[in-house]
C-alpha cells in the first residue's frame, strides 16, 4: 500500500519545562517502530518494557509465557499499522516505558496526511521540539526534577553522587544541560533504522 507522511506532537507528561517533539513518519509504520522512534526521540534507551495505549486497547511485544505483568490481555505491537489506529486529526495515545521509572508520553495526532510530498528515505523525522529528554535509570520524573535542580544550583540531595554517576552514563546533560535539544543529531539516529 502506498503510504503518506503523518505529523504528531508528543510530550513527556508531568515535566516542566515542557519537554516535546513535532515528528513525520511514515503511515507504513507499524506500532512497534513507531513506539521506539518515540523513544528515541526523548532519549529511551528501549531495553526496559514498555506498552502503548490507544483508543482503550493496549499494545505490547510479546512476553515469555511466564512473565505476567499485566491483569488483562494485550495486543501484539508488531504489525499493527499506525494508519489504523490513528484515523483522524486529534486521536491520540500514551506510550508507557519502563515499568518501575515510569515515564509517560503523550502522543496526538496533528496531521493525517502532510501536504508536502516527503521522501520515505527522510523519514522518521523531528522538525521541532525543546528540551533534553530523560535520563534512563534516574527514578522517573522526580530524579529528572532532581537532576534539573543540582545542574541549576549545585546543590540538592547527594549532588555528587548523582553528578558522578551523569559522568559516566549521560555526560551530555552535564555538560549542555536539560534545556539542550540538538535535533541533528535525534534526527541522525533514525537514519537506517526502519
Amino acid at each position: 500500500m502506498a503510504g503518506y507522511t503523518m505529523q504528531f506532537v508528543a510530550e513527556l507528561k508531568d515535566y516542566k519545562p515542557r519537554i516535546w517533539r513535532r515528528f513525520q513518519i511514515s503511515s507504513n509504520a507499524d506500532l512497534e517502530d513507531f513506539c521506539y522512534v518515540l523513544m528515541k526521540m526523548f532519549r529511551m534507551e528501549g531495553y526496559h518494557l514498555f506498552e502503548f495505549k490507544i483508543k482503550g486497547g493496549r499494545y505490547t511485544l510479546p512476553l515469555p509465557d511466564d512473565v505476567d505483568v499485566w491483569d488483562e490481555p494485550a495486543k501484539k505491537l508488531r504489525g499493527a499499522a499506525i494508519r489504523k489506529l490513528f484515523t483522524k486529526e486529534g486521536d491520540s495515545g500514551e506510550l508507557w516505558y519502563d515499568f518501575g521509572d515510569c515515564w509517560y508520553v503523550n502522543v496526538k495526532l496533528e496531521v493525517l496526511k502532510v501536504a508536502e510530498i516527503i521522501s520515505a528515505d527522510e523519514l522518521p523525522r523531528v522538525i521541532k521540539g525543546k528540551g533534553f529528554g530523560i535520563v534512563e535509570d534516574c527514578g522517573g520524573i522526580w530524579g529528572l526534577e532532581e537532576i534539573a535542580e543540582g545542574l541549576k544550583t549545585g546543590k540538592g540531595e547527594d549532588w555528587e553522587n548523582r553528578k558522578s554517576w551523569l559522568e559516566d552514563i549521560c555526560p551530555e546533560v552535564l555538560e549542555k544541560g536539560m534545556d539542550f535539544f540538538d535535533i541533528d543529531k535525534i534526527n541522525t539516529l533514525f537514519k537506517g533504522a526502519m
